[in-house]
């Protein structure tokens, strides 16, 4: 299913996906899925390009996902927690995901799968109103544990959400 090349880019038909770099935050940040956007607006005060940014120096792993021309669609990863063997796991994207979701979704799981190696339980919160996320969430196994009514600067409806292995 996926090739690497030069052991940094792992290539997944019309997609690939790299280690993250700072300007990444910028360029997915200017093309935001609506829903994404929204859910950073109900979280926090802070700019999308910020949120990525922080994200990407927080996290490790994290992944870049391009287009075949390296245009930046998505970035995800994994950031530890105060708890031995559990991680924060968060994906912001464009349209461009949902427009190639047959592959996203196939290499997913592989990414799942490697983040479980590390760490046995990931976990987050999301936005209610973030629909497509919350399907592809389901479709990798997370439990959706708990509806915190009234989170974030927006006091808006979260869930959180987490998968053991």
């Amino acid at each position: 299913m996926a090739e690497e090349h030069d052991g940094e880019v792992k290539s997944y038909k019309e997609l690939n996906v790299r280690p993250s770099r700072i300007l990444d935050a910028r360029r997915v940040a200017r093309n935001l899925r609506p829903a994404d956007r929204r859910e950073i607006a109900a979280f926090t005060r802070e700019s999308a390009v910020r949120v990525l940014g922080d994200g990407i120096l927080s996290s490790s792993p994290c992944y870049t996902i391009t287009l075949s021309d390296g245009r930046p669609i998505g970035i995800f990863g994994t950031r530890e927690s105060d708890h031995p063997e559990s991680a924060l796991v968060w994906l912001l994207g464009t349209n461009d995901l949902v427009t190639h979701s047959r592959t996203f979704l196939r290499f997913s799981r592989h990414f799942l799968e490697q983040f479980h190696e590390k760490y046995r339980l990931l976990y987050n919160v999301i936005d209610a109103r973030n629909t497509v996320h919350l399907r592809w969430l389901e479709w990798l196994g997370f439990d959706f544990v708990q509806e915190i009514p009234k989170y974030g600067v927006e006091q808006r409806k979260f869930i959180l959400f987490r998968k053991y292995v």
